[in-house]
């Protein structure tokens, strides 16, 4: 499916928005928390904490980022929080539920903040957790360079061609 022929929208995600948006990130763990042969109940309560955690890290790290709700039509897709300052863009979490995945949902998402970074003259930032293959390599594919690592993630940036 073209992107172009998609209805992909964003509004500010909302307190009533919190299930939802613990379903989004519970969906980008639960592969990785079922191997720790825990039954259902015990998972769902680990990633319920983990998304709090996550949920107020970003909020502690990245206090004037924008969370909002990724909508496909009508329905809620995913989620994406982005930050800005005076010097950068970041590109602090993007995740799209299973379901929707496939569509270039985030790609869309992510080359509109390209464009942005783009006007702005300011570069586009990121981290991706070193496990998660397919994040990289969309990240690769839209130009995205490795600047960056941690024991856990690579820090990576976009500039514009401008920029460079």
């Amino acid at each position: 499916m073209n992107t172009t022929d998609l209805n992909i929208t964003l509004r500010p995600a909302a307190g009533t928005d919190e299930k939802f948006l613990c379903d989004v990130y519970r969906s980008t763990r639960l592969d990785e928390v079922a191997a720790f042969g825990w039954d259902v109940s015990q998972q769902d309560e680990f990633l319920r904490m983990q998304f709090t955690i996550q949920h107020r890290a970003y909020q502690m790290q990245y206090p004037g980022a924008e969370h909002s709700v990724i909508l496909l039509g009508a329905s809620m897709a995913g989620r994406i929080i982005v930050d800005r300052t005076d010097e950068w863009i970041s590109l602090t979490d993007v995740a799209v539920l299973p379901e929707f995945r496939g569509n270039g949902i985030a790609t869309y998402l992510i080359r509109q903040l390209q464009d942005e970074a783009s006007a702005s003259g300011k570069p586009l930032l990121l981290q991706v957790d070193k496990s998660n293959e397919n994040a990289r390599r969309l990240y690769k594919d839209l130009g995205f360079r490795i600047t960056g690592e941690s024991q856990f993630s690579y820090k990576m940036e976009w500039r514009s061609s401008k920029l460079t």
